[in-house]
């Protein structure tokens, strides 16, 4: 069995990895990563473990930003001192959800259950299927938008935001003509708000409006350079993961 553990705090990562080598010392612990830059990186260079040991508030963002940047097709264990994400974390091929401090104990039942969940077959969930069967209702996106700039408010339309982006834990929107407004809402709510016919989330920190973009670079190991109208703060970076979405995005 091969584990990554994904914690910013050393002291608890070094736990982990004791009462992992003590329930199995033929476990190959293959990395200790502690942000989530990290955590893409690393995995876009080197692929899924069979398992990974998972925090969720990093130094740099919740480690769910990590699946929206790179493919991991690991069984999870959520170790984490809050438990207002469990309902989330299930979403994510997770096998169990544990609170800090963490009992030796609850982390070797949560191991015993990854192995059997690993040797067997999952069955149909029939639910879902159903659900994804059943015809959806047209989803209503959003027109415009509050923002703030100073001690001002402003109502920006959708069809006039050229970008969207975070920066130093603040949330902005860039409008044609080069302004930025502050906006209450993260990107991840954004991304849903916005219509992804014209709006691209590229990356953790950008979501693009399809007429910013002047130009498409083919980049390093299946990566995209892109060069949008008004110029961002840092240069663009598309994953090669979400290198092949985007280009049948511009293609529609």
């Amino acid at each position: 069995m091969t584990v990554v553990i994904i914690e910013d705090e050393a002291l608890a990562a070094e736990r982990l990895t004791r009462f992992v080598k003590e329930y199995d010392a033929g476990i190959e612990i293959k990395a200790w990563l502690d942000t989530v830059k990290g955590a893409v990186k690393y995995f876009d260079e080197n692929g899924s473990p069979d398992l990974v040991l998972l925090d969720i508030e990093l130094g740099d963002g919740k480690s769910f930003e990590i699946f929206k940047e790179v493919e991991v097709t690991s069984h999870i264990i959520f170790v984490t001192a809050f438990n207002e994400y469990a309902i989330q974390a299930f979403k994510y091929n997770s096998v169990d959800y544990l609170l800090k401090p963490l009992v030796k104990e609850e982390l070797y039942f949560a191991l015993d259950k990854y192995k059997s969940q690993a040797n067997a077959i999952k069955p149909v969930d029939l639910t879902a299927l159903i659900e994804q069967l059943q015809p959806k209702a047209e989803k209503e996106y959003k027109t415009r938008f509050l923002v703030k700039k100073g001690s001002r408010y402003f109502s920006i339309e959708a069809k006039n935001v050229a970008h969207v982006y975070t920066r130093e834990r603040v949330h902005y929107i860039k409008t044609f003509d080069g302004a930025d407004y502050i906006i209450e809402n993260n990107l991840d709510v954004l991304e849903q708000q916005l219509s992804p016919e014209t709006f691209f989330r590229v990356n953790r920190q950008f979501i693009v409006n399809y007429t910013s973009v002047k130009e498409v670079i083919t980049w390093f190991d299946g990566k995209l350079k892109l060069i949008i109208k008004p110029d961002p703060f840092e240069e663009i970076i598309i994953s090669r993961l979400k290198a092949g979405d985007f280009k049948n995005w511009l293609n529609k």
